[in-house]
């Protein structure tokens, strides 16, 4: 058995590997050497040329090379698939004594085995540019080593901190014993506890006896109250018959009775629903809460490809009382894509609704969904959720999501459960699911149906209770590996439909189900970096070197703005980086004081760049590829501002993208977070859609920062780049942060507000101001939050709001 897995296996590497050979080399022919022949067989299937000497425009494929000399290679690729890499070392050696180098722009990919191009190298091409590709390679390498070397530190230390805290715990808990004995055993606690007992009875009577309950309820809620909570009972008991899984643990009955009796005008919508030898108790929860819901044009499609015949039994006797459940026994198991699909054929609603057979929806689900549908049109409708283990009052994760965001989508399925959609939305996209990506084949199909949606909606409220158990998604997609590379593969079909081009997408090393995307820089242009500088010549220094010394991105120009300098070792550090570098220059600005927005808007007039990006001085570069990962954003024409990951010198987290509306106007999300930590939902870790980024790092194309007259000059220092995003964002462009530019910024975290008179007095008139201007957008919230987050908190803490 353990041989066929590995064979399996070996076969899905070799045939992922053979789409990619296709698909990205484009090879004329190709001639494989060595290996099992999986790879060649997985090649010939998909329709490659094999040739028997690869030459011209052919590549050679050389499978777990052994040999100590290659032959004499004629063709102008090598692909070298080895997982020992002092054999790839030795090979890469041989390559390059008959002219090839390697091509670092190929990178293994997931579990794949890995794997070396080597492209042959023109007879010109400067040797000093290959060491300089080879020690870019390496400037990754020790990148990506000092970023663990961090996180490891910081894990560290936390776990040291949380050992200090157990042992004081301990310790606490040792004194709290020894007083509790102490008291116990004392005269005084002995011989008051007759007097204890009879009060502790008075209470329990207090909220048991009815008549004592009776007044209670008639003092809080008065004769009006009573009468109508009696009514909402009555009602309760004919209209919600679950009676496992009741509805009024989710929610009032004066809130159920009321929805009931409330229908929204949509169609039905058919809830599909594959079942495989479900637990009885399960299925029992599950029709419970379909039978449970407030919304009544709905209809159950359960397809069963399980062996359990308890299971049939159960739910033909329940569609035997209630005809809106339907049941169809499959002949065979078709997996998880087919068989769902067989229940897509198995509905007759105009929307389809995917639950899966252990989970459970909340009473109110299926009527929020269809007031969406009735009242603002949507097509594409999904909610919040929340995990649970066990009981469902024992719940673990609180999934609480933004609205539609496509950088997020396209970074991890953060859609998931619920989701409802139109059946013409899922006929116009396929009307399937696809068997290729089974594991992540809901990640698939929401990409398709977003790509065509019309109106989707996001209804903030957790109506989806995912069942967590030890091998299941719910609890750990790593259980899961062959979900995660279904995953890569659905995006990359999304990609290729919607014709963006991408160089890559990968999963994010340590967070496993989040995603990152290499899209092609298609539209490279030079970047014109503005730096504000008034004196602090050190903190200039150490950023313009940093960027010289790190930065991978070739055309780009430096613009100092000088700004009422005193010192003279600032106009010295002008003059010396002036003359080492010929694509930096100094500008003076000619106004008095601070105004940082002015200082922008005058620099900008000087850049000859497609791509502004506005930086402070007290930054350091900690990436490398810094400027592409920005740039490959700013060039899409939906995107507007980009924003990078800024860390303070003790590696947590400075700016990672700022929440709208958040501690009155404007806060950085993950504040004083450690660098190594995911946070909410792995935010930290993959690149989404904000509403605001720092101008302390922020790129954005020339014609957007003309086409919005630039910064605002009345906000002189506060909120100029909040309102400039909020003025692009109204200008229909995303604002995109991506962690995977980091760089420091050396503000001091316990910088507070300025007690300078004059200063504060600006600072409240600017707060004024912006609350003013965008007074309709602080009311609406930030639709890439949610709002159930405490707006008073830059933790992504909860404030969750009730349903009405």
């Amino acid at each position: 058995m353990d041989q066929e897995k590995e064979n399996r296996q070996q076969a899905e590497r070799s045939r992922e590997l053979a789409q990619r050979i296709m698909r990205e080399l484009t090879p004329a022919g190709v001639q494989v050497l060595g290996g099992s022949g999986s790879l060649e067989k997985a090649l010939e299937k998909i329709g490659a040329r094999m040739t028997q000497q690869a030459e011209g425009g052919a590549l050679l494929v050389a499978e777990d090379p052994e040999w100590t000399e290659l032959p004499a290679v004629q063709c102008d690729q090598v692909l070298l698939v080895c997982a020992d890499s002092a054999v790839l070392a030795g090979c890469a050696h041989q390559l390059a004594g008959q002219g090839f180098a390697r091509d670092f722009g190929w990178k293994t990919r997931g579990k794949a085995q890995q794997t070396a191009l080597f492209r042959r190298s023109p007879a010109a091409q400067d040797p000093q540019e290959m060491m300089l590709d080879y020690e870019r390679a390496l400037d990754d390498l020790r990148e990506r080593m000092l970023q663990a070397e961090r996180t490891e530190a910081e894990q560290a230390a936390q776990l040291e901190r949380l050992r200090s805290d157990l042992s004081l715990s301990r310790s606490h808990e040792q004194n709290l014993e020894k007083t509790l004995n102490s008291v116990v055993n004392s005269s005084f606690w002995k011989g008051t506890w007759p007097l204890r007992y009879l009060v502790s009875k008075c209470r329990s009577l207090a909220h048991t006896l009815p008549p004592l309950v009776f007044l209670g309820k008639l003092r809080r809620v008065g004769i009006s109250g009573v009468r109508a909570q009696a009514r909402a009972k009555k009602e309760y008991a004919k209209l919600f018959p679950g009676k496992t899984m009741r509805a009024d643990r989710f929610a009032s009955a004066e809130l159920l009775v009321k929805q009931a009796a409330s229908q929204p005008a949509a169609p039905c919508i058919s809830i599909v629903v594959p079942l495989y030898n479900t637990p009885q108790q399960f299925l029992v929860e599950l029709l419970d809460s379909v039978q449970n819901q407030t919304y009544q044009n709905w209809e159950l499609c359960l397809v069963d490809a399980g062996q359990d015949e308890t299971v049939g039994q159960t739910v033909q006797a329940r569609a035997a009382a209630d005809p809106r459940i339907r049941y169809q026994k499959l002949e065979k198991n078709d997996g998880i894509a087919g068989n769902t699909n067989q229940g897509f054929a198995l509905a007759t609603g105009e929307f389809i609704a995917l639950l899966d057979h252990d989970d459970i929806l909340h009473p109110c689900a299926l009527w929020y969904v269809a007031q969406a549908i009735a009242e603002q049109g949507a097509d594409f409708v999904y909610t919040d959720e929340v995990t649970f283990e066990g009981d469902i009052d024992h719940r673990t994760v609180y999934h609480f999501k933004p609205d539609y965001m496509l950088d997020n989508l396209r970074s991890n399925n953060y859609i998931c459960h619920l989701s409802v959609f139109s059946a013409k939305l899922l006929a116009a996209v396929g009307g399937d699911e696809r068997a290729e990506f089974n594991g992540s084949q809901d990640y698939d199909l929401y990409l398709r149906l977003t790509e065509k949606a019309h109106k989707i909606v996001h209804i903030p409220h957790l109506l989806y209770y995912w069942r967590s158990s030890p091998t299941s998604v719910a609890s750990n997609i790593s259980a899961k590996t062959y979900c995660l590379e279904a995953a890569v593969k659905a995006l990359y079909a999304h990609y290729e439909r919607v014709g963006v081009p991408v160089d890559a997408v990968t999963m994010i090393p340590g967070t496993p189900g989040f995603y990152k995307t290499d899209y092609t820089i298609t539209k490279p242009g030079r970047v014109s970096i503005l730096i504000p500088s008034c004196d602090h010549s050190s903190d200039l220094r150490t950023c313009v070197e940093s960027i010289y010394r790190k930065s991978t991105y070739e055309d780009f120009e430096i613009i100092v703005i000088e700004n009422n300098s005193k010192e003279k070792a600032t106009f010295r550090c002008y003059e010396q980086l002036q003359k080492e570098h010929k694509n930096l220059k100094v500008i003076t600005w000619q106004g008095t004081g601070f105004n940082y927005s002015a200082l922008n808007n005058f620099g900008a007039k000087y850049a000859t760049g497609e791509y502004l990006l506005l930086l402070n001085n007290d930054t350091e570069v900690i990436s490398s590829r810094w400027i592409e990962e920005m740039v490959m954003y700013a060039q899409q024409q939906r995107v507007g501002c980009v924003g990078a990951k800024l860390l303070y010198p003790d590696n947590t987290i400075q700016h990672a993208g700022i929440g709208f509306g958040f501690l009155t106007l404007a806060a950085h999300m993950h504040k004083n977070f450690p660098v190594g930590h995911p946070g909410y939902m792995g935010r930290l870790v993959y690149a989404h859609d904000v509403y605001a980024v720092t101008a302390a790092c922020l790129m954005v194309r020339k014609e957007i920062y003309d086409a919005v007259h630039g910064l605002d000059e009345s906000f002189a220092v506060a909120f100029n780049d909040v309102d400039f995003c909020v003025r692009v964002r109204e200008a229909g462009y995303t604002n995109v942060f991506t962690p995977f530019a980091q760089l420091y910024h050396y503000e001091s975290k316990s910088r507070g507000l300025d007690e300078d008179p004059v200063k504060r007095k600006r600072f409240v008139s600017e707060v004024e101001r912006f609350q003013k201007r965008w007074a309709k957008q602080l009311a609406a919230g930030d639709p890439c939050m949610n709002p159930n987050f405490d707006l008073m908190k830059e933790d992504f803490s909860f404030d969750i709001k009730p349903l009405e």
